[in-house]
């Protein structure tokens, strides 16, 4: 495959960008699919942007006109369970990550080629190293964006899994890491969320990956003054993946005991969608379990602090930049500030365990001016680092190099 593909000509200043995902980008529930949106929206401002998504359920006609306002042309293919055990089969034989064999069907993939030769696109867009297999061996310019470093999430994964699982995950975290290696010379540029997780991959020549970090949309997050926070801490994210519900469950188990004999009243909300059942078990008196919510900034405008003890997982955490975009005082660990690098003690306040998360949920608590100057500190930070429009135009300057250069 890859052969007679007509090369089109090149258009200086509007370029034509097939995107490939391997989720509808919307609505938005998922890191993935808010950073994927947000850089359509971005680049359809002054480029002409075709979409192909993988999609593991029916898209509803709102979802589909949402991102149709930003594309000229939408396909979609839909994975079916029936077939994604047997495209992981497949995937498992010929020496594939699980991550990549999951997203993989042939006959997709002639799909993709086909409308390639009727789109005539002056780059191809390919999201997440699992969508690599359709994108790396065509003959046009094309840009990977790893967003993260998916080898560390299934280490670090493997490292916390029950027993029973740890062979296949640890299996996972070395055939991801060889993967990422191995299409890095198949595309012609390559993108990353941040310094940490470039870092993270174990590439020869990865400081050629470029960091586009995500941003935040502030005329949307901002906090409503007039709104008293009805709970003292809240934790928000997508409750079905593994490093939330952890930290969900850290947060209750591990860091609540430790509050309540000096704060007995204290209230805790956690809110996303998908919540495991792990963390629906976690719901009590002082804990509440909302699940999806219509409205996220709801959730950030109903908390005092913003805690969230994420000790997995890897990539920027949105939110963090939301809920300090919000002006929510933020309590997290080193390790995810190390993708964001707001100043402890002044923007942001940093624990890596129990007893520090609750010292500084209590120092917190006790002391309005010490939130009051959080909250400010963070938001100008975040303000001053993290606008989604200077990292479109990034974006847009890296299409422009493989497509002109």
């Amino acid at each position: 495959m890859g052969r007679g593909l007509e090369v089109p000509r090149y258009v200086a200043d509007t370029m034509k960008i097939l995107v490939l995902t391997s989720r509808f980008p919307y609505p938005i529930e998922k890191g993935d699919k808010l950073r994927i949106y947000r850089q359509i929206r971005g680049l359809s401002a002054r480029h002409d942007v075709v979409l192909c998504s993988l999609t593991e359920q029916r898209i509803s006609e709102d979802d589909y006109a949402e991102l149709k306002q930003y594309c000229s042309e939408i396909y979609t293919f839909r994975l079916r369970k029936n077939h994604i055990a047997l495209n992981l089969t497949k995937g498992f034989l010929n020496g594939l990550p699980m991550q990549v064999g999951y997203f993989y069907k042939r006959n997709f993939h002639r799909s993709i080629y086909g409308i390639i030769q009727k789109e005539k696109p002056d780059a191809v867009y390919c999201q997440l190293a699992r969508m690599a297999e359709y994108a790396r061996d065509l003959p046009l310019p094309n840009v990977i964006d790893y967003m993260d470093a998916f080898s560390v999430n299934a280490k670090r994964w493997s490292e916390n899994a029950p027993l029973y699982l740890r062979p296949f995950l640890a299996r996972e975290a070395r055939k991801m890491m060889q993967y990422e290696a191995d299409i890095f010379a198949d595309f012609d540029a390559h993108t990353i969320i941040s310094k940490q997780d470039r870092n993270h991959l174990n590439i020869n020549h990865k400081n050629r990956i470029h960091i586009t970090p995500n941003g935040v949309d502030f005329d949307f997050f901002q906090r409503k003054k007039d709104k008293k926070p009805s709970y003292d801490l809240v934790f928000v994210g997508n409750m079905g993946y593994a490093p939330n519900v952890e930290a969900a469950r850290f947060l209750v188990q591990e860091i609540l005991p430790k509050l309540q004999h000096k704060m007995p009243a204290l209230r805790l909300l956690i809110a996303g969608a998908r919540p495991a059942p792990e963390v629906l078990r976690l719901q009590s008196e002082q804990v509440t379990v909302t699940g999806w919510v219509d409205d996220i900034r709801d959730a950030y405008n109903d908390g005092q602090i913003f805690v969230a003890p994420l000790f997995m997982g890897a990539g920027l955490q949105n939110k963090i930049l939301e809920a300090m975009a919000m002006g929510v005082p933020c309590v997290t660990t080193s390790m995810v500030n190390n993708a964001i690098g707001a100043t402890a003690d002044s923007s942001i306040m940093l624990a890596d365990n129990a007893d520090e998360f609750a010292e500084k949920i209590i120092q917190l608590i006790k002391d309005e001016k010490l939130r009051q100057k959080l909250s400010y500190e963070g938001l100008v930070y975040i303000q001053e680092n993290y606008d989604w429009g200077t990292f479109v135009r990034q974006l847009e300057d890296i299409f422009d190099g493989v497509v002109n250069g």
